[in-house]
Formats: C-alpha cells, sequence, structure tokens
C-alpha cells in the first residue's frame, strides 16, 4: 500500500462513539482502512493534533478533522 497516509491525533473518535485517545488513522484513497493506538513515533505520520471524526459514509468510513476530508 503506497498510498496509505498517516494521521495522529490526541483524539480519534469512531462512528459507534468510542474515542481512542492518542490514535493514528490509516487513509488510503480517502478512505479509513485502519485506526490504532499512538505508541511510538512512526516515520510518514503527520500530527495533526486534536480530534480525528471516523463518519460511516455508506460501506466507507471516512476521516475528518475540523469537518474537513482528511
Amino acid at each position: 500500500m503506497d498510498n496509505v497516509k498517516r494521521f495522529a491525533a490526541h483524539e480519534i473518535r469512531m462512528p459507534d462513539g468510542e474515542c481512542l485517545v492518542m490514535g493514528v488513522v490509516e487513509v488510503v484513497d480517502g478512505t479509513v482502512k485502519n485506526v490504532y493506538p499512538l505508541e511510538d513515533e512512526q516515520a510518514q505520520t503527520v500530527w495533526l493534533g486534536g480530534t480525528i471524526v471516523i463518519r460511516q459514509e455508506g460501506e466507507n468510513l471516512k476521516a475528518y478533522k475540523s469537518n474537513k476530508p482528511i
């Protein structure tokens, strides 16, 4: 997956209401593929800070920061 983009933030809010503190979201072509705890600094990860919100859109999960897609 060469086109994976990783974004880290203080909080990741999932569609079911669950909140992951200090997490990473992996996005491929605008769709969330993986969410996991931030345990170590990772190469090629953009720190956004604040909160990333994950929304269910049809069959896909999409990630937003300040109501803008990431």
